[in-house]
């Protein structure tokens, strides 16, 4: 079998090589051997039986072998440059929406696969995350540092916050989203020293009204997490065009990132 030169529709290298891997049976799209086991790693995460933690860490790991350094900085630079809000956020979470946008940047417009979008989203809701934890829970932690959480340990709807504040055990959003929806319904409530923690925390926070109203923090975490977070990390294909309506969602004027900004950064009384 001779070899067949061509340029990767992915990395946009030229290869040569007597195996080929076309998309969707287009010959004008053809994958070479990097960029197609690259892709069936994430396909073999989205469809294994990781618990949704560990395979929301693989398929953000895997993220940055999708973009080189330089596309990520030059991404950083637009981001940057496009939005003055974007110096609020930490080193981590800018360069995670970085990362997403360098990988969504190097799709020519035909030529992206609906696994490709779907790590960009992953990064995205990432990004949220890592504010979420940097804005609220961080700061929680601090503040019960010294205190006994034994109740709340022992609490179906506190424990996981708990395990987070006096284990380091790793959050995601969701278990940030159900803690505060659990603050407003439950009746241990009144007496849990977490949610004491965050009520006088919250006193702080500018508009931290925000983060227990019925259409704010909880029901943004709610549509992220439903229409674009789950579907992304498990055998959903998602398009460009849900990319970018997570972009809205995420960066957009009034989007959850800069929201939990203006609400809870004390720094933007």
């Amino acid at each position: 079998m001779a070899a067949t030169t061509f340029t990767c529709c992915r990395c946009g290298k030229d290869k040569k090589s007597k195996l080929t891997v076309s998309i969707r049976d287009e010959w004008d799209l053809l994958l070479c051997n990097a960029c197609y086991g690259l892709l069936l790693s994430i396909w073999e995460i989205k469809a294994g039986d990781l618990e949704d933690s560990e395979r929301h860490a693989e398929l953000t790991r895997l993220l940055h072998g999708l973009s080189g350094e330089a596309e990520v900085e030059q991404a950083r630079t637009v981001l940057l440059a496009r939005d003055s809000r974007s110096t609020l956020l930490s080193a981590p979470a800018l360069t995670m929406l970085a990362t997403a946008e360098a990988v969504a940047d190097g799709f020519a417009v035909k030529m992206a696969t609906e696994l490709d979008w779907s790590a960009a989203v992953i990064g995205l809701c990432k990004a949220v995350e890592l504010e979420a934890v940097r804005l609220i829970c961080d700061p929680l932690r601090h503040a019960v540092s010294d205190l006994d959480l034994a109740s709340d340990l022992a609490d179906r709807d506190f424990r996981r916050m708990a395990q987070f504040c006096k284990r380091g055990k790793p959050i995601e959003l969701g278990t940030l989203a159900h803690f505060l929806e659990a603050m407003a319904r439950s009746q241990n409530a009144a007496s849990s020293p977490l949610a004491s923690a965050l009520r006088s925390l919250a006193l702080q926070w500018p508009q931290s009204d925000w983060l227990f109203e019925a259409d704010g923090f909880v029901a943004r975490v709610r549509t992220l997490t439903k229409n674009y977070r789950n579907p992304a990390a498990h055998t959903a294909l998602l398009s460009q065009v849900e990319y970018h309506s997570c972009v809205e969602v995420v960066q957009g004027r009034d989007g959850l990132l800069w929201k939990m900004l203006t609400s809870v950064d004390p720094a933007r009384r």
